[in-house]
């Protein structure tokens, strides 16, 4: 790729895609999400040109330790995740370790913007034909009878707008990435629809398969896709769990490049994270992992949800600050 700094529109599409495939259980019901994504895209969109505005106007030292740190942290919470998953699928196969070294030594390669946006757009295409092939596979057991027709209530609708809402951390990178050739308008808009669409997707898929007991499913994805038609999947478990780490892999390059472009400040408008920092980064993570391993990962997820708005409101507060000192230096 011949750009300097290209685009990293489709790293962030696939961080938030991942975190759909990645769920163990259902939330919502896909009739309430359509409704809440009309107001929860535009939302997540709006609170990342917020927090990119506050952000170069108010920028802190302070809030850059934070955000760093909040990336550090969701790197170790997707690891443990992947490896919660891993168990349940796969027992006493992978261990903590060997889940650390699969997804982090590719972390290497992908030290470079050049070679996070190459791997994104391969692991984006990977994502689409593998959800279009688990579709196919499954078509035949999808019954149309399986669709509710209970009247929504409220806390439908809020379980929907409570799922929709979790803030990761792709909504707001960009507020501080060097400047992007060519992309295109609105891009928050675009990352935030495209995963919230696919979510309601997936779960209108799911809908269909399992009907009433939808909400009681864990893990729903897997189960949908080894019951496919075709009788395939159980072949093809070590390119699905290959499929996963690549994403998981992506995600941990882009939140690393992220926390260099955070801590370093002659890498302000680096392209490529410095090779040095990566035994501290392995060692910490891994041994961030060893000690969150016991911790309740579902409630650890939605405190970190609660911890990237509490960020968001913290930034937008130190920008307006800024932003009127600034105005009254003019006046006086």
């Amino acid at each position: 790729m011949k750009r300097n700094c290209p685009s990293l529109l489709a790293a962030l599409t696939v961080g938030v895609l991942v975190n759909v495939l990645l769920r163990c259980q259902s939330a919502y019901w896909p009739r309430a999400g359509v409704a809440t994504l009309v107001f929860c895209a535009p939302l997540l969109a709006l609170t990342g040109r917020l927090f990119s505005a506050a952000w170069r106007s108010g920028d802190n030292p302070l809030f850059r330790v934070l955000f760093a740190i909040l990336l550090f942290y969701t790197s170790a919470l997707e690891l443990l995740r992947f490896w919660d998953l891993s168990k349940r699928l796969y027992p006493g196969i992978l261990s903590l370790t060997a889940i650390c070294f699969m997804t982090l030594l590719p972390v290497i390669y992908l030290r470079r913007v050049s070679a996070i946006s190459q791997t994104a757009h391969v692991v984006l295409c990977l994502l689409i034909l593998a959800t279009t092939f688990m579709l196919l596979t499954v078509l035949p057991r999808l019954c149309l009878t399986n669709l509710q027709v209970n009247p929504l209530t409220l806390s439908d609708f809020s379980a929907a707008a409570k799922e929709q809402l979790v803030l990761y951390p792709e909504y707001l990178l960009p507020a501080f990435l060097p400047d992007q050739t060519k992309t295109p308008r609105h891009p928050l808009l675009r990352v935030a629809v495209s995963a919230l669409a696919f979510d309601v997707g997936i779960h209108f898929v799911l809908e269909l398969f399992y009907g009433a007991a939808l909400p009681l499913c864990v893990d729903p994805v897997h189960a949908v896709a080894r019951c496919g038609a075709l009788s395939i999947f159980n072949r093809l478990e070590s390119l699905q769990l290959i499929l996963w780490a690549m994403a998981i892999t992506l995600k941990l390059a882009l939140y690393l490049y992220g926390i260099s472009l955070l801590l370093i400040p002659d890498t302000k408008n680096a392209t490529s994270v410095r090779l040095q920092s990566f035994p501290l980064y392995f060692a910490g993570l891994w041994l961030l992992c060893a000690f969150l391993h016991k911790t309740d990962l579902q409630a650890a997820m939605q405190t970190r949800s609660t911890l990237t708005w509490l960020l968001v409101l913290l930034v937008v507060m130190g920008g307006v600050a800024s932003w009127l000192c600034k105005k009254l230096k003019r006046c006086f």
